[in-house]
């Protein structure tokens, strides 16, 4: 489906955080005041993941649930572009002409307060400014979004989850923290100890520290333990989830959502001891949605 003459924001959009709505929003009413229709530019995979700019480096969303909220839930249609070390070095200037106005029309660019781009990271408002005086396109710069006098950022986000500060995070996210993963056939050690699970794997660049958490999974309280197992020598990370109810029903690709960190992950000595770590946890669970 053609897009027409669009209204841009590019970002890595990852998270999609309150300061990220704060610049989505303004791009869909300044679209809505020129008749254009509002897209957002992302990348995949993230630059940070291949410029290597930070160790340890983990994200807060994929790419199908960055699409997930940008295109279902706010309206706004989702461009991801590749993005390569050769991408990398595609000059500002060519960024803009060829990519923004060329293929994707833009008549309108928003442009975050701190938004750098293109080779070297050169490119910024000024440069967007210049090209668009002579091509007949606007420019809205937007502002930082703030919430308790923190500027909100990916960065921030990313820092909270790291020590499962959950509830701090989501002032920041708008929300919860979520996410989506397919359900994969596990080893069965969970129903070995009468504790059946979903298993999930992809989780390996999950901001989260590996430990027993309280989650909700499509709606279905449940208690989950991220990590590899260390009990049962286990070599991948992976995230299981036993479900607090008898009946139940949840898709092979279910929103897992992270209410409360409980405890860190531990090697236990037998499988015994660890089952009566897992009542605990499953008790320590369900305390929490009585709680909340």
């Amino acid at each position: 489906m053609a897009l027409g003459e669009t209204a841009v924001a590019v970002g890595n959009f990852d998270g999609i955080h309150l300061g990220h709505l704060h610049l989505l929003e303004t791009l869909r009413e300044e679209a809505f005041k020129r008749n254009l229709t509002p897209l957002a530019v992302t990348f995949e995979p993230h630059p940070a993941q291949v410029l290597k700019k930070e160790r340890d480096f983990c994200l807060l969303s994929t790419a199908e649930e960055k699409r997930e909220i940008l295109e279902n839930q706010l309206g706004i249609k989702c461009e991801i572009l590749p993005f390569t070390e050769e991408f990398a070095q595609t000059p500002p200037e060519e960024f803009v002409e060829k990519i923004l106005l060329g293929k994707f029309k833009a008549k309108l660019i928003a442009v975050g307060y701190d938004w750098r781009f293109g080779r070297g990271a050169k490119g910024d408002i000024e440069t967007v400014k210049e090209i668009c005086r002579k091509r007949n396109c606007q420019v809205v710069r937007v502002e930082p979004y703030t919430v308790g006098g923190k500027v909100v950022s990916s960065s921030l986000i990313r820092g909270l989850l790291k020590e499962a500060r959950l509830k701090e995070a989501s002032l920041f996210l708008g929300h919860p923290y979520w996410i989506r993963r397919t359900v994969v056939k596990g080893r069965g050690l969970g129903s070995k100890l009468g504790v059946p699970t979903l298993n999930f794997k992809g989780v390996e660049n999950l901001c989260l520290p590996n430990g027993v958490y309280a989650v909700c999974i499509d709606g279905h309280p449940g208690v989950a333990n991220l990590g590899y197992a260390p009990t049962f020598g286990g070599r991948e990370r992976t995230l299981e989830v036993h479900i607090l109810r008898d009946f139940f029903e949840v898709s092979a690709y279910p929103r897992i959502v992270f209410k409360r960190f409980l405890r860190p992950e531990k090697a236990f000595k037998s499988a015994e001891e660890l089952l009566r770590r897992i009542k605990e946890d499953i008790k320590h669970a369900k305390e929490t949605f009585f709680e909340d």
